[in-house]
This record gives C-alpha cells, sequence and structure tokens, in this order.
C-alpha cells in the first residue's frame, strides 16, 4: 500500500516538473517575443534616415546667377566692342555669370523713333524672358543713358561701354551687393551689411502691412481722412504688382491721446507765427519705441511693416525734421517723413498755419492729409523695406518716371534677385545646421514628417540653384522660396524637442 501511494506521488511530482518546465519556455518566450520587442519600441528614439552626405554637399554649391544681355547696336563693330566690354569686366564676378550677344540693328528702324513710346515699340521687337536684358542703341536720344520702364537701357551713339557698365553695376545688376547678402548670411562675423541690406526686411513668404493715424488731442484736432479707403486705392494696386515677392495683408487703424515721446526744440523764424519746433535726426528713433508699444503689430505671426501718420498739434506745429549737421530737411508741402530701418515709416503731418492762427483757443481744427503726398512718401519708403534697390544719381543716366503705382520691370528683376539668393543661401545654412545639430545629439526625434520636409527642402535647393545657372530667374525664386519655407518648417517642428530633455536612464 505504501509502496503504491509514494508512485502515485511520484507521478505527480514528474507531471509537475514538466509543468513547470513549459511555464518557464512559455514565459521565455513571452519576454523575448513580446516583451523585448514592445519595450525597445517604447524606448527607443525614432529617427527617419536622412541624406547627410548630400547635405554636407550643400557648402560646395556656389549660387551662380547667369543673366541673357543683348546688345544692340547701329554697327557690328560697336555692338562687337561694347558687348566685349561688358564681358570683360563682369568676367571675374562673384556671383553673376553673363550670357552677352549682340546684333546690328537697322538704322532706318531707329531714325524715326523720336519719343519713348517709339523707342519701346523697337524694343518690343526683342523676345527677353524675366532678368533678361537689351540694350539698344539710339539715335535721337538726349541722354547719355535712359533706362526704361522694361528691361531696355537706350543709349545714344556717343556713350561710351564704360557708361553702360557704370550704369548695368549700379542700377540693374547690383553684383557687390548681391555678394555682400550672400556672405553676410554665411559668414555674419566676417561680413558686414551694407546700408541696403540693413534697410530691408528679412526674406517672408508673408508680409502684414499696418497704416496708422495718430491723433494726440482729439478735442483739439479733428482729422478728416478715410483710412480705409486710402489703403485699398492706392496702397493695395501696389502690392498687387509686388504678389510674385510675397503675399500681403493691408490693415488699418486710429490712435488717439498718444503723444511724441520727446520734446521738439523751439526755433525762431521769420513766418507770422515767429517760431517753429525742431526735431532731431539722432533722436528720431526714440519716436518709434512709443509707437511701437501702442501698434499692437507684435500680434501677427508674420513680419509687420508699420506706416504711421502723425497728427502734430497747433501748439507743436509747425514740426520739422533737422539733419545730423543742423540743416532742415527739405519737405514737400505740409509733412515731414522718417524711415526706420527693417520696421517701417513715420510721416509727420503739420496743420494748416492759417488755421492754427486763425483758431480761437478752444476752438477745434481741422486736417485734411494730402493723400498724394502722405501716400507717395509710404509707397517710396515701403519700395525700399522691401528690398527695391535705390538708384543713386549718375551723370548723364535718367529712369523713365513710374507711372501710377506699377514698379519697373528690371526692379522687379533685381528684387527677385536679391530675394533668391537670400532664399536660397538661408535654407542651406537652415538645413546645414539642422543636419548637424540631430548629428551631435542622438535624443532628438526626427519624424517621418520632419525627414520628408528636410529631404523636400534639399531637392528644391539644388533645383533652384540650377534654374538660377541655367539663366531661368522666375522659376529659381518660386522654388527657392518654396525651399526656404520648408525648411524653417522643418527646423521650428515641435515634435524635434519630445525626448531631448527625457532622463538618459529612463529612455
Amino acid at each position: 500500500m505504501s509502496f503504491g501511494l509514494m508512485g502515485f506521488w511520484f507521478k505527480i511530482d514528474k507531471s509537475q516538473e514538466k509543468y513547470r518546465v513549459y511555464a518557464s519556455v512559455s514565459f521565455a518566450v513571452l519576454l523575448l517575443g513580446v516583451g523585448l520587442p514592445l519595450w525597445w519600441h517604447t524606448t527607443a528614439v525614432p529617427r527617419v534616415a536622412l541624406p547627410y552626405a548630400r547635405i554636407d554637399e550643400l557648402s560646395q554649391l556656389d549660387i551662380k546667377i547667369t543673366t541673357k544681355i543683348i546688345v544692340a547696336a547701329l554697327s557690328r563693330d560697336r555692338a562687337e566692342l561694347l558687348a566685349r566690354e561688358i564681358r570683360r569686366t563682369f568676367a571675374n564676378a562673384e556671383i553673376y555669370r553673363l550670357d552677352v550677344e549682340y546684333q546690328v540693328i537697322s538704322s532706318n528702324l531707329l531714325a524715326s523713333a523720336f519719343t519713348y513710346h517709339e523707342l519701346e515699340k523697337v524694343a518690343s521687337t526683342f523676345d527677353l524672358d524675366v532678368g533678361g536684358l537689351l540694350l539698344l542703341e539710339a539715335t535721337n536720344l538726349n541722354d547719355a543713358v535712359l533706362v526704361g520702364s522694361k528691361r531696355t537701357l537706350y543709349f545714344s551713339t556717343e556713350t561710351s561701354a564704360a557708361k553702360l557698365v557704370q550704369v548695368l553695376s549700379e542700377w540693374i545688376l547690383h553684383d557687390k551687393s548681391l555678394a555682400l547678402t550672400r556672405n553676410a548670411l554665411a559668414e555674419p562675423t566676417v561680413y558686414s551689411l551694407d546700408e541696403e541690406n540693413r534697410r530691408r526686411f528679412p526674406a517672408s513668404p508673408a508680409y502684414d502691412i499696418l497704416i496708422t493715424l495718430v491723433n494726440p488731442d482729439p478735442e483739439k484736432l479733428k482729422v478728416v481722412w478715410d483710412l480705409k479707403m486710402v489703403a485699398e486705392e492706392y496702397i493695395r494696386p501696389f502690392l498687387d504688382e509686388m504678389s510674385i515677392v510675397s503675399n500681403f495683408s493691408v490693415k488699418s487703424q486710429w490712435l488717439y491721446l498718444l503723444p511724441l515721446d520727446v520734446n521738439p526744440k523751439r526755433v525762431p523764424d521769420s513766418s507770422p507765427s515767429r517760431r517753429h519746433f525742431a526735431l532731431r535726426e539722432s533722436v528720431l528713433p526714440q519716436l518709434v519705441t512709443p509707437l511701437e508699444k501702442k501698434l499692437a503689430s507684435q500680434v501677427s505671426l508674420h513680419p509687420c511693416i508699420s506706416f504711421v501718420v502723425y497728427t502734430v498739434p497747433c501748439d507743436s506745429a509747425p514740426l520739422h525734421i533737422y539733419t545730423r549737421s543742423g540743416h532742415r530737411s527739405r519737405a514737400e508741402s505740409n509733412i515731414e517723413a522718417f524711415l526706420s530701418p527693417r520696421w517701417g515709416g513715420v510721416v509727420l503731418i503739420n496743420p494748416p498755419s492759417e488755421a492754427c492762427e486763425n483758431a480761437r483757443e478752444d476752438e477745434v481744427v481741422t486736417v485734411v492729409p494730402e493723400e498724394t503726398a502722405v501716400i507717395g512718401t509710404f509707397l517710396a519708403q515701403l519700395r525700399l523695406l522691401l528690398g527695391i534697390p535705390e538708384t543713386k544719381p549718375i551723370s548723364g543716366v535718367t529712369a523713365v518716371p513710374l507711372v501710377g503705382l506699377k514698379s519697373r520691370d528690371w526692379e522687379i528683376d533685381s528684387l527677385l534677385r536679391f530675394r533668391t539668393v537670400e532664399q536660397l543661401t538661408s535654407a542651406k545654412l537652415t538645413l546645414q545646421s539642422l543636419a548637424q545639430l540631430l548629428k551631435e545629439i542622438s535624443n532628438i526625434v526626427i519624424t517621418d514628417v520632419v525627414g520628408n520636409r528636410i529631404k523636400t527642402a534639399l531637392e528644391l535647393v539644388y533645383s533652384s540653384a540650377m534654374c538660377l545657372e541655367r539663366g531661368d530667374l522666375e522659376r529659381s525664386f518660386f522654388l527657392s522660396k518654396e525651399a526656404f519655407v520648408t525648411a524653417e518648417a522643418a527646423f521650428s517642428d515641435p515634435t524635434l524637442l519630445a525626448l531631448l530633455y527625457f532622463p538618459e536612464d529612463q529612455k
């Protein structure tokens, strides 16, 4: 009996041993097959593979702008000479590669062209793409060089090659300033920005235009002006012409009881009021700071270009701006104006002196701003802030006056070149900085979205540079704009910081 019982317990122990083995094996399989992969998946930092080698090659990507120039002269020898001199002068240009060709044009075709419009008809027979230039010799020209509203430079039979080269360099191509734009972005500690680069707003896919009219003393001043109508009828058409560069939104507002934050100096003079007030040029930046606090321009997601119309009260009028050398600036009508780089412009409107002199102590003075003068000033400032280069006087050279609110075609081409170089260089630097950061810090998450943005921006940079070198300025600009926006979106993606500050031992 006892032997039978022992045998029974022995069978139970063997059965339990077998189950224990099965349980251990099952646990090990579960741990290795499910637990370990699950742990690895939940603790690993997801990082999409990136084309680091191609990003490193961006350092060797040289931005070159190919520009086609046609020289059309009355004789073969003169056309060939001018073309050769232009090629020679720009042969070592840092950023340009000029494709200069020449043609001989019949003197009979130009003999009857006495006016600019007749010259323009002759120029229209030439096929020019965006960014291209035509240098056309004209027999009935009073100036050495007349720069047209499209893409043509008209020059007289006496104009030298040196004069044409000077106009090309300083007015049209801006070769030195373009090279500085690229170099200052790439090596800011080595190169300093020039005045044009410091003044214009950085590249952005969109800008907000904020027009503000300030009435510091509404009890004594009444300003009659339809600000919304002015913005829509004058500013909006100009911005529509500039829509190729960026998107623009226009806003307007009125501010009251906002005095100047400086005390103008009282200056005796021979006017009926026996005095005027002076603002020194050196104190003008102090006017911008209090205005900026009240404008609410910082609520925008995009760069905001501010334009302020400040109505001067009678007890501080007339108010004039004096240069640093102590001379009074030349002002049109009753307005004074100044520009603040990368911020906007301010127009000071003085009320009519007769109205101030004849007004009784408690009488309200009505001010009606001169729309043409104010808007003309704002548009001139806006052109500079957006980056349309200023043309400095050259002896014997004139430009066809602007017609209405439309910019000249060669001015837009020049702006496209600046923006393309700026956007391309910025996109390159952003991708290189981001790639270096991602290589050095292994804890940064690289999602599929970020990875695709980096790859897309990289291809856009190469494509834009290729189009620019091929002479397709317009397409190169759009590609560089997309590359700039995509690279910035990748760099600022919030998922990059997901695990950056997570404790190392808990990952």
